[in-house]
């Protein structure tokens, strides 16, 4: 660790410029982002509920899956277009596109009637405006906070994220009894619009005006100017650290009148370029798909095994719910700065021993610590991983490397859903979790051989 600063500038953990945690930017904008959140989720719960009871459960399932579509689709695009555009106003724009989406659901929803092929339609619009929310939103925390507190930041923000969706379902049976389809859509609206003026109102780094965001810039960009370029601090024995921050070795930005697929590959080249990005992203790649399954269709299986139907599924999810909220709290106060590697290190082993213990859990009560603890090291290892991409990601593709990341994420809902209900059909439950086990195990390999992830630091 050479602990390096930027040639005539502070130490880049030190940096003060910018709203901090608590103060009315940042906090404003963490909590505009889970009421968003909360809206989203009661206007799923409504959906999911409405399309089943009109088409049955399959039909349902696969209506939905093709309704997330166009956020897979078009999610490494979008990271194109944020940063050629810039986080803010691409963030703004899609809150305000999905505003009206609701909008329009619900004024539909009055003259026609809550069918299911206008909630289908609505709910891929929501997709895809979504997509380009969502590397917009990680390019954009990058700028927002100095780095020391970048990783606090991240767990603020994903903690009220996992809040408002874990508070959507209940409130959108309740929203669903007053006033259904229509009431449920419209107050998503709202959300989306407080959501929007949050994010005009919070300031980057150093900036004067929350507007003034420079297109083809991130709005971190004259922060990290002032900084030298040197946007990572060295991380043990990185070789490629100086390279990276320097600019050598770096990937050639394309022209601005290159085409969209271009800029994508410029994305894409970065990753593979870079030899932490291409280990980070590997590692997010294998800790997501080790804990998809288990955890969005794994809960409902678990409880089938062991005979508690629904309610076992509602209680394990609980489990990990609150494991994740204590995984977030920690994070708030008690930040992985300089023990980055070792959190990663610790976390993926964790990850690995909650599947273990899941493949042999004999009844529902042994099953809920597991849960529990797979709900905390996701939310400690994913805060870093998260954080780790915005530090070491080059400015100029941050939004595109971020839409790899969450390409990744997304993606490893229903791959992982596919793979474990094949795996329990073939093996039993038990080799699933066990082969799931196997798979966090790689990601604890690649950690721990890894000295970029290992020695990380991101104080």
């Amino acid at each position: 660790m050479t602990g390096s600063m930027a040639t005539g500038s502070a130490p880049t953990g030190t940096s003060t410029k910018g709203p901090g945690l608590t103060d009315g930017g940042y906090l404003g904008f963490a909590l505009a982002m889970g009421l968003s959140a909360l809206g989203d989720a009661a206007w799923y719960v409504t959906l999911a509920w409405s399309v089943t009871a009109d088409t049955g459960p399959a039909r349902a399932g696969a209506v939905l899956a093709l309704a997330s579509l166009p956020r897979l689709v078009t999610l490494l695009g979008a990271g194109a277009v944020v940063d050629s555009i810039g986080p803010r106003r691409v963030m703004v724009g899609a809150d305000l596109a999905r505003c009206a989406v609701m909008l329009l659901a619900t004024a539909g929803a009055l003259a026609l009637g809550p069918g299911v092929p206008l909630l289908v339609v609505a709910a891929a619009g929501l997709s895809l405006f979504g997509a380009f929310f969502i590397p917009a939103s990680g390019s954009l925390r990058a700028g927002l906070l100095p780095h020391s507190h970048l990783v606090r930041g991240n767990a603020l923000y994903l903690g009220a994220l996992r809040g408002g969706q874990a508070a959507g379902g209940p409130l959108g049976g309740v929203l669903m009894a007053l006033g259904g389809i229509p009431l449920v859509a419209a107050v998503n609206a709202v959300t989306f619009a407080i959501s929007a003026l949050a994010v005009l109102r919070v300031r980057a780094r150093g900036a004067s005006d929350p507007n003034s965001a420079t297109p083809g810039k991130s709005d971190g960009a004259d922060a990290d100017a002032e900084r030298g370029g040197g946007d990572v601090q060295a991380t043990g024995d990185d070789s490629g650290s100086a390279a990276e921050a320097s600019g050598r070795g770096a990937v050639r930005p394309a022209a601005p009148q290159a085409s969209l697929a271009a800029r994508i590959g410029e994305g894409l080249r970065a990753v593979a370029a870079a030899p932490r990005l291409r280990a980070v992203i590997t590692v997010i790649g294998l800790t997501e798909f080790a804990g998809a399954g288990p955890i969005n269709i794994g809960v409902a299986l678990m409880a089938d095994r062991n005979g508690s139907a629904a309610a076992g599924a509602g209680l394990l999810l609980t489990a990990f719910t609150v494991g994740a909220a204590a995984g977030f709290l920690l994070s708030l106060v008690w930040p992985a700065r300089r023990r980055a590697g070792r959190v990663l290190v610790l976390g993926t082993v964790g990850q690995t021993v909650c599947l273990a213990a899941l493949a042999w859990a004999p009844s529902m009560a042994a099953a809920l610590a597991p849960y529990a603890g797979l709900g905390f090291v996701s939310a400690l290892v994913g805060t870093v991983l998260v954080s780790c991409v915005q530090r070491w990601a080059p400015e100029t593709v941050r939004g595109r490397v971020v839409s790899i990341q969450a390409l990744l994420i997304f993606g490893a809902a229903p791959l992982g859903n596919l793979v474990i209900g094949v795996l329990v059909e073939w093996a039993g439950m038990t080799w699933a979790l066990l082969l799931h086990a196997l798979v966090a195990l790689i990601a604890v390999f690649t950690v721990a051989l890894t000295p970029l992830l290992r020695e990380a630091r991101l104080d």
